[in-house]
């Protein structure tokens, strides 16, 4: 908009009103207009601002007014086989699984359409992730406006956070059906007496998804989000109509799989990657050191960080190698591994898991937390903290059993993980799918 407040003599505006300035616009470019017109009507009526704070208020409301009267004057009516509506400006899972959605359908043929629905309360001025803008090329991947007009198979409302405070100004869409990817659950995590950190409520997502689309249906995105919600949530899914099956995350297990195992001959190579995060790790230092041991015959490498283990280490054991967040793409921090080991906080309640997932396509034998079978079966192998050792040696120094665990995983994932996986689901909620 022309009417940013970057627009203006700078020096005239002070640093809290250029902030202010800058939410409102943001508030109103992604469809939050109830807050902000009221608020820049205020500033422009109010004579004890400076002209250049009333004037950026001005133009970005009269800019704002504009692009509403032109769109509604002549709508954009849209075709779309699937709509999928989402925060894309989140950095971290929920854009990559989007993504990696997105690139399947449009390799299938279909049409996808983008409604980007930031979080009200969370800062609405961020941009949208590269992973998703970069797919956008305004033929097989669309965005859609505020006030266009969209009809489609099927719309996907993915992270229950978005609709606790739906947009004001949203596009017409007519969906023959809609469903909603719970990929988080409602609390951060589960302790003894029940949940703590909300992070949406069930009852007030339910009461607004309902509102806007009528019927829809909940896909968990894994058998943990089921659990927590069946354990901690029976009395608030009334109403809600829940699917039995999961809405598993997915991946194109051509682009992971490695040629072949790296040379062997020094300590075996244990490694995971994932962000660094209290929850992410086992809670004790013996725990810890269990799961990923100081032995002289192990070598850990992790991508992520892991101030956490310093802290609760009091340091890093000397046959630790940690590089930060980002620093090396993950297929290639996972072709240099022997065994991957995913154990994480008995208090924690992973979503889906995409960073084993993404161990187990590459080829890389997974060895986890037993919580994690019911969704990944026979493609890992389970063990408490305390064997983590005594199996990661076993598989490592046999051969024929590392080669069988990988084709298990192999098949695990092309059955349950992978693009065809996903387009056969959404082919069942009537999608139709080009070539089946």
């Amino acid at each position: 908009m022309s009417g940013s407040p970057d627009g203006f003599e700078l020096g005239q505006v002070t640093t809290s009103r250029r902030k202010l300035l800058r939410k409102l616009t943001a508030r109103l470019e992604h469809g939050f207009s109830t807050e902000a017109v009221p608020e820049l009507r205020r500033l422009i009526d109010d004579g004890d601002e400076t002209p250049a704070t009333r004037l950026a208020a001005g133009a970005a409301l009269l800019d704002w007014q504009e692009l509403r009267r032109r769109a509604k004057a002549e709508p954009v009516r849209l075709e779309c086989d699937i709509v999928l509506v989402s925060h894309f400006a989140l950095p971290g899972g929920n854009a990559t699984a989007s993504a990696e959605e997105i690139r399947a359908y449009t390799e299938a043929g279909l049409r996808v359409g983008l409604v980007h629905h930031p979080v009200f309360h969370w800062d609405v001025s961020r941009e949208v992730n590269p992973k998703i803008a970069s797919l956008v090329d305004g033929e097989r991947v669309r965005w859609i406006g505020s006030w266009d007009r969209v009809s489609c198979d099927l719309m996907i409302v993915r992270l229950p956070t978005v609709v606790l405070r739906r947009r004001d100004d949203m596009p017409a869409i007519e969906a023959a059906k809609t469903v909603l990817i719970v990929n988080q659950t409602p609390f951060k995590f589960y302790g003894e007496d029940g949940g703590v950190e909300e992070a949406w409520d069930v009852r007030r997502v339910r009461e607004s998804l309902a509102e806007w689309v009528g019927e829809h249906t909940w896909h968990p995105v894994g058998p943990m989000v089921r659990g927590a919600l069946l354990e901690h949530h029976a009395d608030e899914l009334g109403g809600v109509e829940l699917s039995d099956e999961d809405w598993y995350e997915c991946l194109d297990p051509t682009l992971w799989r490695r040629g072949g195992r790296p040379a062997g001959g020094g300590p075996i190579r244990i490694g995971r990657h994932s962000r660094d995060h209290p929850l992410k790790w086992p809670e004790s230092s013996g725990r810890l050191l269990d799961c990923y041991p100081s032995h002289e015959d192990f070598e850990v490498r992790v991508l992520g960080g892991a101030d956490t283990v310093a802290e609760r280490l009091g340091g890093l054991p000397a046959n630790w190698s940690v590089l930060p967040f980002g620093a090396m793409d993950a297929r290639e921090f996972l072709h240099g591994l022997d065994v991957f080991v995913y154990f994480i906080a008995d208090e924690g309640r992973e979503a889906f898991g995409i960073a084993p997932l993404e161990a187990m396509a590459t080829g890389v034998p997974v060895v986890m937390d037993r919580r994690f079978k019911p969704l990944f079966g026979p493609a890992a192998v389970y063990c408490g903290p305390g064997e983590v050792a005594d199996v990661v040696r076993a598989l490592a120094r046999d051969q024929e059993a590392y080669a069988a665990q990988r084709d298990r995983a192999f098949a695990v994932v092309e059955e349950r993980f992978s693009h065809a996986a996903l387009l056969r689901r959404v082919a069942a909620l009537g999608v139709t799918v080009p070539g089946r």
